[in-house]
């Protein structure tokens, strides 16, 4: 989380920078690190394994059995160390951020993409969290904006009631330690809009 830091956009300052919770986005690459482990754990033991099978089959097969094993549990090593290698670069890529004007999401690591929308053009915000999400207390955030298809998602974001929270008190300009966020107009209740459409006077 950083605070205060200075955004591109002239007058604009991030209040609140996060990533995706690593427990969470995660969660495949340490089912590949398991693999990767036990793959090197047993390797010396497969290889055995294999020298064995083809000295019953020497006779009937003439491949070089324990050659193809050795140079297939290598390519696999190397495929699910770079597998590992590329989720977490592609974590780090990843950022979520909260201006004083806008939401943001960075990501990309050959190519960067930036993706936002401003507060006031914010119509609803949805929070979920599935049960291991509460444990690690993380969640993901839906932004919707006024447009069809305008939409923000805030995957496996860290304490994501607070986020939730923090962007409704900017939506409304809220003072949030920096210079307030005005919206261009204020918001009027669903009431209101009806009664001004509908009301006889």
């Amino acid at each position: 989380m950083t605070e205060g830091k200075k955004s591109s956009y002239p007058g604009e300052r991030v209040l609140f920078e996060t990533r995706p919770r690593f427990t969470i986005n995660l969660g495949s690459t340490f089912i590949k690190i398991i693999i990767l482990l036990l793959l090197l754990y047993l390797f010396t033991y497969i290889v055995a394994s294999t020298a064995v099978i083809q000295d019953v089959l020497i006779n009937y097969i003439r491949l070089p059995l324990v050659e193809g094993v050795t140079y297939l549990l290598l390519l696999l090593v190397v495929i699910l160390f770079l597998w590992i290698l590329w989720d977490l670069v592609s974590w780090r890529a990843v950022h979520y951020i909260l201006t004083n004007r806008r939401v943001m999401i960075q990501k990309g690591i050959i190519r960067k993409k930036k993706i936002y929308i401003h507060y006031n053009k914010i119509q609803d915000i949805n929070v979920s969290q599935g049960l291991l999400e509460r444990v690690f207390m993380s969640g993901d955030i839906e932004i919707y904006g006024g447009h069809e298809h305008t939409q923000l998602i805030l995957e496996d974001i860290p304490n994501p009631s607070e986020v939730e929270n923090t962007i409704n008190r900017l939506m409304q300009g809220e003072d949030i330690g920096f210079r307030k966020y005005k919206r261009s107009e204020d918001r009027k209740s669903v009431i209101e809009e009806y009664d001004k459409k509908f009301k006889r006077y």
